[in-house]
């Protein structure tokens, strides 16, 4: 009888597990891939916004992914889903994920932009973005017009985020304890946030007048 039960168990267990991969590809992946696909062919956005708008995607759900596999939103945490994931992809975001994830995601979530190293050698790093460019030419250094750039290919990046999406959902059907933080992660993602909490914590930019607008309308017509 033990046996059973336990045989129970572990059929349950898998059959979540097999649930949180499936959310993951349902509710982020394929969304993702309809967005981003039609960009790819040009569709829908401007040129001159394209690599704007692909990177925001691309490093929004790079932060959200280290969140699901982890916990808890830190930038830590997206570094480290970017380092690992995308790394067994590509072992040079092993190496630099760290420098690119400070250096694009917080410059376009920030300032729109990318932004730009001074080196200690004092080097200025840039960046130059393309869409058809090869494994061997992505992650280079150039230099153009006498400034130093790292290539970056945005479809092979797209690629091999979704890459490492499907490795994750592979681990997330494997390994019990990663399901349950994804399970966790997944549920509370929009968790209600306790006004006294936010009070606290973002008093720096928070006023009474935000809750005071928001009480206005809610007393309205009563």
């Amino acid at each position: 009888m033990t046996n059973i039960n336990q045989d129970k168990e572990e059929y349950a267990k898998a059959a979540m597990r097999h649930l949180h991969e499936e959310q993951l590809k349902r509710f982020i992946k394929e969304p993702l891939e309809e967005i981003i696909g039609p960009l790819l062919k040009g569709e829908g956005i401007p040129g001159s916004l394209l690599v704007d708008v692909m990177m925001l995607l691309i490093f929004v759900h790079i932060n959200l992914l280290g969140y699901l596999s982890l916990g808890n939103d830190k930038t830590a945490n997206a570094v480290k889903f970017f380092r690992e994931y995308l790394g067994k992809i590509d072992a040079r975001y092993k190496e630099v994920g760290g420098l690119l994830y400070h250096m694009l995601r917080h410059g376009w979530i920030h300032r729109f932009t990318p932004k730009r190293l001074k080196l200690n050698d004092g080097t200025i790093l840039d960046f130059q973005y393309s869409y058809n460019m090869n494994r061997e030419q992505h992650l280079k250094m150039v230099e153009i017009q006498g400034a130093k750039r790292l290539l970056i290919s945005l479809s092979l990046l797209y690629n091999d985020l979704f890459s490492a999406i499907d490795l994750f959902a592979v681990d997330i059907s494997h390994n019990q304890e990663l399901s349950n933080i994804f399970k966790k992660a997944f549920e509370t993602r929009r968790k209600p946030e306790e006004e006294n909490d936010i009070r606290v914590r973002y008093k720096s930019y928070l006023r009474d007048s935000d809750f005071d607008f928001i009480y206005r309308l809610l007393n309205e017509g009563h």
